[in-house]
């Protein structure tokens, strides 16, 4: 009868090896789980700074564009505002500054201080792409050339687009913003 107390009491005792085996792989689960949720923080995280970022960069081109309007008109101006092969002057000299197509985004505005020229310097912007459309549109109070029935009257009306694609790893993002510029002034 000893040996029978004896043997339960030593079969009782300590840990299988399975047991530990069952308890390793529990706790690895548990560790896979918590790195992965650590791992979509960081990228999470990673993701919304380069969307910060994208959208700091469209709105400084934007309040670029918006400030030229107010500038000496003898040095750039409203007819300035166009994209490069635009604007055509009573000349006929085109008067666009702005680049066309998609383009690297650099820090610095440049000589001229006008963001999205083909003076802009400074390091690039890595995973940045920065696209400027600029589009007269037809005021039909004062029809413009570019109106369905033209006139003589200049361009008052320009919608302005900025894209600015970004990379999250491998996924191209887009931010966008639009508005309206208009070169009335009281009294016309």
């Amino acid at each position: 009868m000893t040996e029978e107390i004896e043997m339960r009491s030593s079969s009782s005792a300590g840990f299988t090896y399975i047991d530990v085996m069952i308890a390793v792989v529990i706790l690895m689960v548990g560790i896979l789980a918590l790195l992965s949720g650590v791992t979509g923080a960081i990228v999470q995280s990673r993701s919304q700074e380069a969307q910060l970022q994208a959208k700091q960069i469209a709105a400084s081109t934007m309040e670029s564009i918006m400030s030229l309007k107010e500038t000496d008109p003898n040095r750039l101006g409203w007819i300035t505002i166009g994209n490069i092969g635009a604007n055509i002057d009573s000349q006929g000299n085109p008067r666009g500054i702005f680049l066309n197509g998609e383009r690297v985004v650099r820090e610095d505005p440049g000589p001229d201080e006008v963001i999205g020229t083909a003076d802009d310097t400074g390091p690039l912007i890595p995973n940045v792409t920065r696209q400027i459309i600029i589009t007269d549109e037809c005021d039909p109070d004062r029809p413009s050339y570019n109106c369905p029935t033209p006139g003589p009257n200049e361009v008052k009306i320009r919608s302005v687009e900025v894209r600015v694609t970004y990379l999250i790893g491998a996924i191209r993002r887009q931010e966008v913003l639009r508005t309206v510029l208009t070169d009335y002034v009281v009294g016309d």
